[in-house]
């Protein structure tokens, strides 16, 4: 959820990280790079919050005090109020949506919506790396993250 001045996010699987795999995002050069500087230990303490790994169940973020999302103020009583309104404000759309993202993916859907990988494009996708990807969900979801 977003105003002018506010960033919210809820984080409906706190414990998995940022970084979660994703064949077609790892293959990106930014992140080859992202993750060879964070294995040559090049990253500075900002850069490093991406590969975390776990999730606070909530974020909010002062865009004109820090545009960078850096310093979640969720947990600040100071911004308490700010909080409740944003998070109200959140449930009331995702209410006024029938907004499906509260409900985690059973396995047979992770199943049933990976078929046209696995199938109609073999040939054009890294099935080890998408099946590993899935079975890591899968796992996940079975450990309650």
């Amino acid at each position: 959820m977003r105003t002018a001045d506010f960033k919210y996010i809820r984080n409906f699987l706190p414990k998995r990280p940022y970084l979660q795999p994703c064949r077609y995002k790892d293959a990106k050069n930014i992140l080859i790079a992202l993750r060879q500087w964070y294995s040559d230990r090049k990253l500075n303490p900002n850069q490093l919050l991406v590969f975390r790994d776990v999730r606070p169940p909530e974020e909010l973020y002062d865009l004109h005090q820090v545009p960078y999302e850096i310093n979640n103020l969720a947990a600040n009583p100071d911004y308490a109020m700010k909080l409740a309104k944003i998070r109200g404000q959140l449930d009331d759309w995702m209410k006024a949506t029938d907004d499906m993202g509260k409900q985690a993916e059973t396995e047979s859907m992770y199943t049933s919506d990976i078929v046209v990988y696995l199938t109609t494009l073999q040939r054009k996708v890294d099935l080890k790396r998408l099946k590993d990807n899935i079975a890591l969900m899968k796992k996940w979801a079975t450990e309650g993250k």
